[in-house]
Protein backbone atom coordinates (compact mmCIF):
# COMPACT_ATOMS: atom_id res chain seq x y z
CA UNK A 1 0.00 0.00 0.00
CA UNK A 2 2.82 2.37 0.90
CA UNK A 3 4.51 1.55 -2.41
CA UNK A 4 1.41 2.76 -4.28
CA UNK A 5 1.42 6.02 -2.33
CA UNK A 6 5.07 6.61 -3.18
CA UNK A 7 4.38 5.90 -6.85
CA UNK A 8 1.50 8.39 -6.77
CA UNK A 9 3.73 11.01 -5.17
CA UNK A 10 6.48 10.44 -7.74
CA UNK A 11 3.90 10.64 -10.54
CA UNK A 12 2.51 13.88 -9.07
CA UNK A 13 6.00 15.39 -8.92
CA UNK A 14 6.67 14.31 -12.51
CA UNK A 15 3.40 15.94 -13.61
CA UNK A 16 4.47 19.09 -11.79
CA UNK A 17 7.84 18.81 -13.53
CA UNK A 18 6.11 18.53 -16.89
CA UNK A 19 3.94 21.57 -16.21
CA UNK A 20 7.05 23.43 -15.08
CA UNK A 21 8.49 22.97 -18.56
CA UNK A 22 5.78 25.24 -19.94
CA UNK A 23 4.77 27.44 -17.01
CA UNK A 24 7.69 29.56 -15.89
CA UNK A 25 6.61 29.98 -12.26
CA UNK A 26 6.39 26.24 -11.59
CA UNK A 27 9.76 24.78 -10.50
CA UNK A 28 9.80 21.90 -12.99
CA UNK A 29 13.45 20.82 -12.84
CA UNK A 30 13.41 20.81 -9.03
CA UNK A 31 10.27 18.64 -9.01
CA UNK A 32 11.95 16.20 -11.42
CA UNK A 33 15.05 15.95 -9.22
CA UNK A 34 12.90 15.30 -6.12
CA UNK A 35 10.87 12.69 -8.03
CA UNK A 36 14.08 10.94 -9.08
CA UNK A 37 15.40 11.01 -5.51
CA UNK A 38 12.14 9.53 -4.19
CA UNK A 39 12.27 6.86 -6.90
CA UNK A 40 15.73 5.88 -5.66
CA UNK A 41 15.04 6.03 -1.93
CA UNK A 42 11.41 4.96 -1.60
CA UNK A 43 10.71 2.83 -4.65
CA UNK A 44 14.05 1.01 -4.77
CA UNK A 45 14.47 1.74 -8.47
CA UNK A 46 18.08 0.88 -9.32
CA UNK A 47 19.22 4.32 -10.41
CA UNK A 48 22.87 4.97 -9.66
CA UNK A 49 23.93 8.00 -7.68
CA UNK A 50 26.02 9.07 -10.66
CA UNK A 51 22.89 9.15 -12.81
CA UNK A 52 21.09 11.08 -10.11
CA UNK A 53 23.99 13.54 -10.03
CA UNK A 54 23.70 13.95 -13.81
CA UNK A 55 19.96 14.67 -13.55
CA UNK A 56 20.60 17.16 -10.74
CA UNK A 57 23.40 18.85 -12.68
CA UNK A 58 21.23 19.04 -15.81
CA UNK A 59 18.40 20.57 -13.78
CA UNK A 60 20.73 23.21 -12.32
CA UNK A 61 22.29 23.91 -15.72
CA UNK A 62 18.85 24.23 -17.31
CA UNK A 63 17.72 26.73 -14.69
CA UNK A 64 20.88 28.83 -15.02
CA UNK A 65 20.88 28.66 -18.83
CA UNK A 66 17.21 29.56 -18.84
CA UNK A 67 17.89 32.74 -16.89
CA UNK A 68 20.81 33.63 -19.16
CA UNK A 69 18.81 33.01 -22.33
CA UNK A 70 15.96 35.20 -21.06
CA UNK A 71 18.46 37.97 -20.33
CA UNK A 72 19.96 37.56 -23.79
CA UNK A 73 16.54 37.71 -25.45
CA UNK A 74 15.68 40.83 -23.45
CA UNK A 75 19.02 42.36 -24.39
CA UNK A 76 18.27 41.82 -28.07
CA UNK A 77 14.73 43.19 -27.73
CA UNK A 78 13.25 44.32 -24.42
CA UNK A 79 9.77 42.99 -23.73
CA UNK A 80 7.37 43.54 -20.87
CA UNK A 81 5.93 41.13 -18.32
CA UNK A 82 2.79 41.18 -20.43
CA UNK A 83 4.63 39.30 -23.18
CA UNK A 84 5.83 36.77 -20.63
CA UNK A 85 2.28 36.34 -19.38
CA UNK A 86 1.14 36.01 -22.99
CA UNK A 87 3.53 33.14 -23.66
CA UNK A 88 2.41 31.45 -20.43
CA UNK A 89 -1.30 31.83 -21.21
CA UNK A 90 -0.75 30.69 -24.79
CA UNK A 91 1.20 27.63 -23.68
CA UNK A 92 -1.48 26.63 -21.14
CA UNK A 93 -4.18 26.91 -23.81
CA UNK A 94 -1.90 25.00 -26.18
CA UNK A 95 -1.42 22.19 -23.65
CA UNK A 96 -5.18 21.99 -23.15
CA UNK A 97 -5.67 21.77 -26.91
CA UNK A 98 -3.08 18.99 -27.07
CA UNK A 99 -4.91 17.11 -24.33
CA UNK A 100 -8.08 17.42 -26.37
CA UNK A 101 -6.63 15.66 -29.40
CA UNK A 102 -4.67 12.91 -27.68
CA UNK A 103 -7.27 10.36 -28.80
CA UNK A 104 -6.57 11.11 -32.46
CA UNK A 105 -4.53 8.64 -34.47
CA UNK A 106 -3.41 11.24 -36.99
CA UNK A 107 0.30 12.03 -36.70
CA UNK A 108 -0.11 15.06 -38.97
CA UNK A 109 -2.81 16.50 -36.70
CA UNK A 110 -0.59 15.95 -33.66
CA UNK A 111 2.36 17.73 -35.31
CA UNK A 112 0.16 20.64 -36.39
CA UNK A 113 -1.31 20.95 -32.90
CA UNK A 114 2.17 20.83 -31.36
CA UNK A 115 3.25 23.73 -33.56
CA UNK A 116 0.04 25.69 -32.98
CA UNK A 117 -0.20 24.91 -29.28
CA UNK A 118 3.39 25.40 -28.25
CA UNK A 119 4.69 28.02 -30.70
CA UNK A 120 1.89 29.92 -32.42
CA UNK A 121 -0.45 30.44 -29.46
CA UNK A 122 2.29 31.68 -27.09
CA UNK A 123 3.46 34.08 -29.80
CA UNK A 124 -0.06 35.34 -30.56
CA UNK A 125 -0.87 35.93 -26.91
CA UNK A 126 2.48 37.65 -26.32
CA UNK A 127 1.78 39.89 -29.33
CA UNK A 128 -1.75 40.73 -28.21
CA UNK A 129 -0.69 41.53 -24.66
CA UNK A 130 2.23 43.65 -25.91
CA UNK A 131 -0.28 45.58 -28.04
CA UNK A 132 -2.11 46.51 -24.83
CA UNK A 133 1.13 48.16 -23.72
CA UNK A 134 0.20 51.04 -26.05
CA UNK A 135 2.91 50.25 -28.55
CA UNK A 136 2.54 50.06 -32.27
CA UNK A 137 2.14 46.73 -34.00
CA UNK A 138 5.76 46.62 -35.33
CA UNK A 139 7.23 47.09 -31.85
CA UNK A 140 4.76 44.61 -30.32
CA UNK A 141 5.78 42.12 -33.01
CA UNK A 142 9.47 42.47 -32.11
CA UNK A 143 8.72 42.15 -28.39
CA UNK A 144 6.51 39.10 -28.93
CA UNK A 145 9.19 37.46 -31.07
CA UNK A 146 11.82 38.02 -28.39
CA UNK A 147 9.52 36.74 -25.62
CA UNK A 148 8.57 33.67 -27.66
CA UNK A 149 12.23 32.84 -28.36
CA UNK A 150 12.99 33.09 -24.63
CA UNK A 151 9.95 30.92 -23.84
CA UNK A 152 10.90 28.26 -26.41
CA UNK A 153 14.52 28.01 -25.27
CA UNK A 154 13.42 27.80 -21.64
CA UNK A 155 10.84 25.14 -22.46
CA UNK A 156 13.23 23.01 -24.50
CA UNK A 157 15.90 23.06 -21.80
CA UNK A 158 13.44 21.99 -19.11
CA UNK A 159 11.87 19.36 -21.38
CA UNK A 160 15.29 17.81 -21.98
CA UNK A 161 15.79 17.32 -18.23
CA UNK A 162 12.24 16.00 -17.83
CA UNK A 163 12.54 13.50 -20.71
CA UNK A 164 15.90 12.21 -19.47
CA UNK A 165 14.54 11.71 -15.94
CA UNK A 166 11.47 9.90 -17.27
CA UNK A 167 13.73 7.67 -19.36
CA UNK A 168 15.92 6.86 -16.35
CA UNK A 169 13.06 6.23 -13.93
CA UNK A 170 10.98 4.03 -16.23
CA UNK A 171 13.74 2.42 -18.28
CA UNK A 172 15.63 1.15 -15.26
CA UNK A 173 12.60 0.54 -13.03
Amino acid sequence: MLQILWWCFVALLLCLGFLGCFINKVPGPIAVVIATLLAILCLDIPIGWGTFAIITALAIISMIASKLLVKLAKKLQEYSKRATWGTTIGSIIGLLLLLGITGSDSAALLIIMLIVGLIVLPFVFAFLLELTNKQGAPMALKCATSATCAYLSDTLLKLAVFVYAIYVIFQLG
